[in-house]
């Protein structure tokens, strides 16, 4: 138990490290953020140095794997970008072999107590750094449970049983199989080679055993981090494919070039090695070091192929694919004109798919296609990447016209987010209306009045056709005194209606005049930039 308990609060405060990291970045990971990784990740070289450095500090490509998992899902990094890092971060790891005696215990410690020392300045009330703060806070938990974990799994070593069990087993298939096993638990390969080079320096392992014992904890690492995905879709899902599609590609030629020399007597590794002299202990971490190496090499000689059969298998989600914008890109930033006139479509696109939210409450409309939930999500994410461009345009640029129509934008990004919210709340709320004769009628009303004003709207962002302007003025005029009535004839004792259809009634009316109001607000801020001025 003592043992076992490492290893268990090893894997919580990865997993809780893990969904804070992931949480806060996507809220830290503005487009100041992006471009700074962007640039940091911008070089073959670069990326190199990234994934050495990472792969050594963090003792675990798995770690390193889902750290990048968080970039990706922010939008801070590349998914084929992230490959090359995984790539690097893999031969990172054997730094750690050969220089066993490195220990980044004391450094995890000293990180706590910085992060302890932000919530005591109150820094995670600020709204400028809380989600730097929570970021720090998820890494400090993320480094602590790979320090458990470590720390659990070394302690193995110290178990008689297990030394037996190596000495008496520990061949072919079986040192193959042990590795597996443990590297799946410990979550590192490079953990289960340290065990075996000291097995190995107690003479309790030879090179054939103690070999297959460090392919076995490479292929299990690898596998550890498919069982860690759990349900991560589309580029996060790929991240975790390359990082196995890696390891086993390194344990199969590995695993080739041992059982060639075996049948031929070719010095192709571990007569090779005779000629450095070196030490049980250090042939292992030889065979460690080289497992990454080949791995490199097989992505280096098939990278296409590889990237190409990762994505097929796992494809991107619908909300990945949904949630990228299709109109602003960072290039044109350079240029105002264009950088409003893009950010204008962006949003006259989101305007567009608006009446979509309504779909799941129109039988007629109803076709195969994301959820409200999903769409929301998605689009959610759109508009944040729009609120960054505008943001990023406003800082780079001081003309007093570029500011004055970036800002307008930036009201209608607002407004746009509201309506979102919105028209995804009154879904959720309508769903139990619609189902309850006496107020299916009510809810059908209000929801064809609502797509045939989101319609509308729409095409009048596109056309600002002043009979348009006209037909929308009248439609989104003020129905405070018409919705008022329908609750009192609803909550009336004459509709006999459940408490809970009364309350849901409510709140759909309620929900249903902010929509008509925040369209309203939206058809002032199209008067505010008119067809002759957008650029």
């Amino acid at each position: 138990m003592n043992i076992a308990a490492p290893l268990l609060a090893g894997l919580g405060l990865f997993f809780i490290g893990l969904r804070l990291v992931s949480n806060h970045l996507k809220q830290l990971a503005g487009r100041r953020l992006r471009v700074l990784i962007a640039r940091a990740l911008s070089g073959h070289g670069s990326l190199a140095v990234f994934g050495l450095a990472s792969g050594a500090v963090m003792q675990s490509v798995n770690a390193v794997t889902f750290v990048l998992v968080a970039l990706v899902s922010a939008g801070a990094i590349e998914t084929r970008k992230a490959f090359s890092v995984i790539n690097w971060a893999n031969i990172g790891t054997s730094l750690l072999v050969v220089l066993a005696a490195i220990n980044f215990h004391l450094a995890v410690l000293v990180l706590v107590g910085i992060t302890g020392l932000a919530y005591y300045m109150n820094l995670d009330q600020s709204a400028r750094y809380r989600h730097l703060v929570g970021a720090l806070l998820g890494i400090c938990l993320l480094f602590l449970g790979i320090d458990f974990i470590k720390t659990g799994s070394v302690s193995l070593k110290t178990l008689p049983w297990l030394r037996d069990f190596i000495g008496a087993s520990a061949h072919g298939g079986w040192a193959f199989g042990l590795g597996l096993v443990v590297a799946m638990v410990a979550q590192s390969s490079s953990t289960v080679t340290v065990i075996a080079m000291a097995m190995a320096s107690a003479g309790l392992l030879t090179f054939g055993s103690g070999s297959m014992l460090v392919l076995g904890s490479g292929l299990g690492s690898g596998l550890s981090a498919w069982v860690l995905a759990g349900k991560l879709a589309g580029s996060a899902r790929q991240l975790v494919l390359w990082q196995v599609v890696l390891k086993a590609s390194g344990v199969a030629l590995m695993w080739a070039l041992l059982t060639l020399e075996a049948l031929t007597g070719w010095p192709l590794l571990h007569a090779g090695m005779g000629v450095w002299h070196l030490s049980a202990p250090a042939e292992l971490a030889a065979v460690f070091l080289l497992m990454q190496l080949a791995s490199w090499l097989v992505v280096v000689v098939l990278r296409q192929p590889l990237v190409r059969r990762v994505e097929a298998w796992a494809p991107p989600s619908v909300q990945e694919m949904l949630g990228k914008p299709r109109y602003i890109e960072d290039h044109a930033l350079g240029e105002p004109a264009s950088a409003l006139l893009l950010a204008d479509k962006e949003q006259q696109h989101l305007l567009a798919t608006l009446p979509q939210f309504l779909a799941p409450l129109r039988p007629e409309a109803r076709q195969e296609g994301p959820g409200t939930p999903t769409l929301h999500a998605a689009q959610m994410q759109v508009l944040q990447l729009c609120g960054h461009f505008l943001t990023e345009l406003v800082d780079r640029n001081h003309d007093r016209d570029v500011q004055e129509r970036s800002n307008v934008l930036r009201q209608r990004n607002e407004l746009l987010g509201s309506l979102q919210d919105t028209l995804a709340e009154l879904v959720d709320q309508s769903t139990h209306l619609i189902q309850h004769p006496q107020t299916r009628t009510l809810s059908h009303s209000m929801v064809e009045a609502l797509h045939l004003m989101l319609e509308t709207l729409a095409e009048t962002a596109t056309s600002s056709d002043a009979d348009d302007l006209v037909l929308l003025r009248g439609l989104t005029q003020d129905r405070s005194d018409l919705m008022d009535e329908v609750r009192r004839n609803l909550m009336g004792t004459e509709a006999n209606l459940p408490k809970d259809l009364q309350h849901a009634a409510f709140s759909v009316t309620a929900l249903f005049e902010r929509c008509v109001w925040l369209m309203r607000r939206y058809l002032l801020h199209l008067d505010l930039l008119p067809s002759d001025a957008t650029p």
